[in-house]
């Protein structure tokens, strides 16, 4: 089975299926107006420790390692961004 975890734990280049979210209403509610939902996949552009820069639905963004740290997906190598 694919590795599964926290965005901030996938090396650049990696594509992940997001899975879930946190329970924190505002992050959600964040995440979510930014695009990235259960079953959205994103790319992993960027990701040293600190913020991610990913790109989802065509558009490029960058979440702070704490965001970044409440969205879980799994590694999905074969889905199109």
């Amino acid at each position: 089975m694919a590795p599964y975890g926290a965005l901030s734990t996938f090396p650049a280049g990696s594509r992940v299926r997001v899975e879930t979210l946190c329970d924190c209403p505002r992050a959600r509610g964040r995440l979510c107006a930014m695009g990235i939902t259960p079953g959205t996949v994103v790319e992993i552009t960027s990701c040293c420790g600190g913020p991610v820069c990913l790109r989802a639905r065509g558009a490029c963004m960058t979440l702070g390692h704490g965001l970044a740290e409440k969205v879980y997906g799994r590694l999905d190598a074969v889905a199109t961004v």
